[in-house]
């Protein structure tokens, strides 16, 4: 916005005469790097015999107090006298020597005041004494603090008062307005006092109330003896920042306001949520979007710890096999219960091939208290609590033969109890059980048909006291059961000993909390320091849960709900009725297949040896009494009209011999299976070692264009294209530099390429070479 034309016109008038003195006599600022010198010559008139003080300003911009010493030169040496020899200016501070000038005698004198010290300059110096001095006795000058000032503020400024003449000043009149370019004139008030040196002070106005925003000029009016003498300055009032309007309605001040707000509410949030995941027990990077969703279909696990999202999975996984492994007490064996019961749930057959007889407590409802106070947590009722739809068959021998078909019924488990058996026998039973399944040549199917579960399968280990037989038949079953649709669970304290076809067919993982510094060591090396300690902090029931098709892969942590079904094994004497009931279903099924020999209708005996199965699974002794009390007089009756007795059912054995053929064909299906890893590896040996001896990097090979090469594939990829006049310096009937390099790769390669000096030859004959040296395809 520009000034009018008159205010300048004023303005100048009063501020010229007196600016051209100040400007003459001072001379501009001496600004050097870590200081400033007020003036940059002395030039002065004096009146005879009187005395006038003058002043130097020293302004120290370094962080450290500097000294400065004053002296002078040249013939005003008698005219000055200075108040001290020096100063010293604090850091980022001012100080100002002041000196006297004498008017001796009339006349011109010139000179140099010089200073040294932290301050090394010469001032020029002009002096004349003259009979009387024209020069005003005084001038002013006023500065603003600043350029823009807000209307909500105080204006302050700095006035300053140079005396020019010697004595006294007495009554000098002050006074303060603004003014703007509308001719707008405000009063801002007015002071009158005495001086006698040279001085500044502050000065500090409020803004008055109807003063608007635009540009303006602070006038001050010096009156003394009835002279005036102005000193002007240039400022701008603005609205307050926040004051103004975006986009004409917007007050800034709403704006930064609401970004302030929400600027805060974000801090406060990543903070929060920092604060949580260093509190967190267990570190996992979490990708919703790659994990099962809870549906009719999915088993549903229990939560994703620290969360409150669902954990499932599919129940084709199962059919890929899982390994849940974890030291004593961890929650493994809880964790291996609540993926059966979901997949009994969703009328999967399940058989359970039991050490501990751990798991007859499938078989009755959970009653612990404390199991039950878990429920609320995972959205889980009292009344939810069940038992599972089964039986519980006590094995007594290794050897015994079991009909797996006989056993499989959707939705129901039956657990066969090893806990009679040496630990040499429970190897045999275990390689003896599956080789039955391999016998009773099951179909392929896509779906999962029947889940086979063995428990504490590390002492199959021989670390653990095993064989290994069984464990050799176990690794079998891994890689063939799935395309039958039998899917495999090995639960075990130990994980890190699991290798070869096993370890390659597993797809999900569920560790639990461990102390083998296998497994420890094992997750430290996979999946990094972080897993590895927030698994060894990992509550009872909490475990990390690994599928390569979930969480793109990474591990994560599973809080596994409380299970259903009661949480101790059935006793002994329930055990034994298990026992004593099914030997006498046994034997009533071997005379119903007897008498449908003998051409005897057996429908009704039939249908109620079925209700009292159904009766033995659902745990109801008692109406199993009943039943075998009236269907064992009708089967002896029939007997009787035969005038036959059936014959006794005695328990069949397999041949030692035949469970060592299957178990020796394990040992063979595992030899290929090494054989063939073996032969992998040494194809990528090869492969590797191939592309070393094609891509060693070789004492280069220099040709006569300029042309440097560094490997054979990169002279067999290069030598085409040199040159044939380029070639021929390097390869003829004398000399050929090409062989002689190539003794760095294989002498019988540079004998074949000495034997030729045609160019299309050589890179044949490399080119072969490389070929040769690749891995073959199978």
């Amino acid at each position: 916005m520009k000034i009018k034309k008159f205010v300048l016109i004023l303005f100048f008038i009063l501020f010229f005469s007196q600016m051209i003195i100040a400007e003459s006599a001072y001379g501009d600022e001496i600004q050097r790097e870590g200081y400033v010198v007020s003036r940059s010559k002395v030039d002065r008139s004096v009146e005879v015999g009187t005395l006038f003080q003058d002043f130097i300003i020293v302004n120290n911009l370094r962080n450290e107090p500097i000294t400065a010493t004053f002296s002078s030169s040249g013939n005003v040496i008698d005219l000055i006298e200075f108040e001290s020899s020096g100063i010293e200016i604090f850091p980022k501070n001012s100080s100002a020597m002041y000196f006297y000038i004498k008017g001796a005698r009339i006349g011109n004198y010139s000179g140099e005041i010089l200073i040294s010290g932290g301050v090394n300059e010469r001032i020029l110096v002009n002096i004349r004494v003259v009979e009387s001095d024209l020069n005003p006795v005084f001038f002013v000058q006023v500065e603003p603090y600043k350029k823009y000032f807000k209307l909500n503020e105080k204006l302050k400024f700095k006035v300053y008062l140079y005396r020019i003449k010697s004595g006294e000043v007495d009554e000098i009149v002050l006074s303060y307005s603004l003014n703007n370019t509308k001719n707008d004139s405000y009063f801002l008030g007015q002071e009158s006092f005495n001086f006698t040196n040279s001085f500044y002070h502050l000065k500090e106005f409020e803004m008055p109330p109807e003063i608007e925003k635009g540009e303006y000029i602070l006038q001050l009016s010096a009156v003394y003896n009835n002279e005036l003498i102005p000193a002007l300055s240039y400022f701008v009032i603005r609205k307050p920042f926040f004051s103004r309007l975006l986009f004409g309605f917007l007050p800034l001040w709403l704006l930064f306001s609401g970004i302030g707000m929400i600027l805060l509410f974000l801090l406060i949030y990543f903070l929060i949520k920092r604060r949580i995941k260093l509190s967190k027990k267990y570190r996992m990077e979490l990708d919703t979007k790659k994990l099962p969703m809870p549906s009719k279909e999915n088993l549903s696990l229990g939560l994703i710890a620290e969360t409150k999202i669902k954990a499932c999975l599919e129940p084709e996984k199962l059919k890929t096999h899982s390994i849940v492994a974890g030291a004593t007490g961890g929650g493994k064996s809880i964790a291996a219960q609540v993926l059966i019961e979901e997949a009994l749930m969703k009328n999967v057959a399940v058989i359970v091939f039991d050490p501990t007889a751990q798991w007859s407590g499938m078989l009755r409802k959970c009653e612990d208290k404390k199991m039950l106070s878990y429920y609320p947590k995972f959205g889980l009722k009292p009344s939810d609590a069940r038992a599972f739809f089964g039986n519980i068959r006590q094995i007594s021998h290794a050897r015994e033969v079991i009909d797996i078909e006989r056993f499989i019924h959707p939705g129901q488990i039956q657990i066969f109890a090893l806990n009679k058996l040496d630990p040499n026998d429970m190897d045999i039973f275990v390689a003896s059980a599956i080789r039955q399944i391999f016998k009773s040549d099951p179909k392929e199917t896509p779906d999962l048909k029947v889940l086979l579960v063995f428990d504490e399968v590390h002492r199959l280990l021989s670390k653990f006291g095993g064989s290994g037989e069984g464990f050799l038949q176990i690794e079998r079953a891994c890689r063939e059961f799935r395309k039958w649709g039998i899917g495999v669970m090995l639960v075990s304290q130990v994980l890190s000993d699991f290798v070869g076809e096993i370890k390659a067919n597993i797809n999900t993982e569920i560790q639990m909390r461990t102390r083998d510094e296998g497994d420890l060591g094992r997750i430290k090396i996979k999946y990094g320091e972080e897993f590895l300690q927030s698994l060894v902090k990992a509550s009872v029931g909490v475990g990390m849960f690994v599928n390569t098709a979930y969480n793109k892969g990474k591990p994560y942590f599973i809080n596994f709900r409380p299970i259903l079904h009661n949480t101790r094994r059935l006793s002994d004497e329930e055990l034994e009725k298990y026992n004593k009931y099914n030997e006498i279903i046994d034997d009533f099924d071997n005379q119903i297949e007897q008498l449908e020999k003998e051409k005897i209708d057996t429908f009704d005996l039939k249908m109620e040896l079925k209700l009292i199965k159904d009766k033995l699974m659902s745990g109801n002794f008692s109406v199993v009494d009943i039943y075998i009390e009236g269907i064992g007089p009708r089967l002896q009756k029939q007997w009787e009209k035969l005038g036959k007795k059936p014959k006794k059912l005695e328990k069949k054995l397999i041949d030692a011999s035949e469970i060592q053929k299957s178990v020796e064909e394990a040992r063979k299906a595992r030899a290929i299976y090494e054989k063939e890893e073996l032969k992998k590896k040494k194809i990528e040996e090869k492969k590797v070692e191939a592309e070393n001896i094609s891509t060693k990097i070789l004492k280069p090979l220099t040709f006569d264009n300029g042309i440097m090469i560094s490997s054979l594939k990169e002279l067999a990829e290069t030598l085409p294209g040199i040159e044939l006049a380029v070639f021929k310096i390097h390869v003829n009937s004398k000399r050929h530099d090409i062989a002689k390099w190539a003794e760095q790769v294989s002498p019988e390669l540079s004998k074949k390429i000495l034997a030729e000096i045609e160019k299309s030859k050589i890179v044949e004959i490399l080119n072969n070479f490389i070929k040769e040296s690749s891995p073959k395809k199978d």
